[in-house]
């Protein structure tokens, strides 16, 4: 009988166990789940941290210099967290996007060359690597060695889209090469039965604005889209320890940015000296300095020069991410983004001329506003001064990349072309020319240079309307836009407007 009753206690103890184990699980859940709640409704906290509800993936180490990649790929990530489509798509796995895939095959780089192969994290590629710089092999970004935002946005929305990281190869070390692979079927494939995944919205928080405007602006696209990716000016050397035991960093001084991370949280109170406020970061490439191991978290201060804050490098959110819906892509600006035609100019409109390739249907149309707080009018026309095909109207309040669904799909047949036009009520226009690429974390040729990048136009692809009269766009100077001629540039004054279609079948 005694044994029989302390049986019965104990069982009765691992009963009592388990249900507040269950109930302490429920409560977390719960609180989880408020979070995710209010983050969704826009609800903005004095502190906040993405891996408390799930919406950060986990901290990777990069090899070379990809963190451009790496914290882009953070912030697509993310946002199929909140957004759930990496499940929708039909992934059963952890959300994990193929960063060397991008860094292989993209529009900016330029053929490899013998002297680039180096076993160090500066390594290019060598001299079998063919760059994907078509406009001009011979100039663009070594590969592995850096690049930006712009160039991840034009990547993302004139090339197919990121890919899963388990359909690529393991990168280990800055040694593997051959793991990489020349060729596009060698190592990191080009083709390999991938689901491409693909931004509806790449918007630039900090390009305009004061600087609590700026925070404020990351902190509303945090807790609703997940990860900001961001830029500062790397030192291994913290300033402190927090009291979490992370890493404390600032720079304070007049060095551009060099490194690309990942914004996932904030503390309002946090305190570190004459300081308050500052970023929970998730970075690739900060490693300790006793240890030498991967450090995947640290704090910047508010008060840093660049993080939050940088233009086109502070502050970039990649929203509306989802499994492509689009088969084909036009566009005659594969390096997106670079420049702005003048305010109050004799820039009216401006359109791109297509030809079809096959009967298909226009399903969306990707612009660019420069801007913050604009209207934006499309209309699709058979050819230029041509009969009207559909339109559709848009207003943005960020600037960057916005892809809009058209309402009905409009069919064209092959061999035929079609006229796309945009008209921004702030009169500004995102073109793509020949430039010169700052943020190059590089020793390929000398640290800190910039690395020119060509593009070429040809006539009859893009157009500006004067109010009178259609006109050819590649001969376009805009000399207040800063657009350089490039010393090196197989056409150092073309120019095309960075306006894209996206078809389906």
């Amino acid at each position: 009988m005694k044994k029989n009753s302390v049986t019965f206690r104990f069982l009765v103890s691992l009963l009592v166990a388990f249900t507040v184990m269950v109930s302490l699980k429920l409560l977390l859940d719960f609180r989880k789940e408020l979070k995710r709640t209010k983050a969704s409704m826009g609800f903005v906290p004095t502190e906040f941290d993405l891996r408390d509800i799930g919406w950060s993936t986990d901290a990777r180490a990069q090899n070379w210099g990809t963190c451009w990649i790496f914290s882009t790929f953070s912030s697509l990530e993310s946002n199929l967290l909140v957004n759930k489509n990496w499940k929708k798509s039909g992934e059963k796995g952890p959300v994990d996007l193929s960063e060397y895939h991008m860094d292989k095959f993209n529009s900016f780089t330029r053929a490899g060359h013998d002297s680039h192969r180096k076993n160090d994290w500066y390594s290019g590629q060598g001299g079998n690597f063919p760059g994907g710089n078509h406009d001009d092999i011979n100039t663009g970004a070594i590969v592995h060695l850096g690049g930006d935002y712009r160039m991840a946005a034009s990547i993302l929305t004139t090339n197919r889209g990121a890919v899963q990281e388990r359909l690529t190869p393991t990168i280990k070390s800055n040694s593997d090469h051959s793991v990489f692979g020349d060729k596009p079927w060698e190592g990191v494939l080009f083709e390999n039965n991938y689901t491409y995944f693909v931004p509806s919205d790449i918007e630039f928080l900090t390009l305009q604005g004061t600087i609590k405007a700026k925070r404020e602006a990351i902190k509303r696209a945090i807790v609703q889209y997940g990860a900001v990716a961001s830029a500062q000016h790397m030192d291994d050397d913290p300033i402190g320890i927090s009291d979490d035991k992370e890493e404390i960093h600032m720079y304070r001084g007049d060095k551009k940015v060099n490194h690309a991370i990942s914004l996932i949280g904030w503390d309002d109170d946090f305190e570190f000296k004459e300081h308050r406020g500052a970023w929970l970061v998730k970075d690739s490439d900060h490693k300790d300095e006793k240890t030498k191991k991967h450090i995947g978290h640290f704090w910047v201060l508010y008060d840093d020069v660049h993080v939050g804050k940088d233009a086109y490098m502070g502050g970039v959110s990649f929203r509306g991410v989802k499994k492509r819906e689009y088969d084909y892509v036009y566009t005659h600006s594969f390096h997106g983004w670079r420049y702005n035609t003048n305010k109050n100019s004799e820039i009216k409109e401006v359109g791109n001329l297509f030809k079809v390739n096959r009967d298909e249907r226009i399903h969306s149309i990707g612009v660019y506003t420069t801007r913050s707080n604009v209207d934006v009018s499309l209309k699709i026309y058979s050819e230029v001064k041509g009969i009207l095909l559909g339109k559709e109207n848009a207003s943005f309040t960020y600037p960057g990349f916005h892809r809009v669904k058209l309402k009905k799909p409009i069919k064209v047949s092959k061999g035929k072309t079609f006229f796309v036009t945009q008209n921004n009520s702030n009169g500004v226009y995102a073109f793509e020319s020949s430039f010169t690429l700052d943020v190059l974390l590089s020793e390929l040729p000398k640290w800190g240079e910039p690395v020119d990048i060509n593009s070429k136009a040809s006539k009859n692809e893009s157009f500006y309307f004067d109010g009178n009269k259609w006109i050819d766009f590649s001969s376009y100077k805009n000399q207040k836009s800063k657009q350089v001629k490039n010393r090196h540039a197989a056409s150092s004054d073309s120019a095309n407007i960075t306006l894209n279609v996206y078809t389906v079948k």
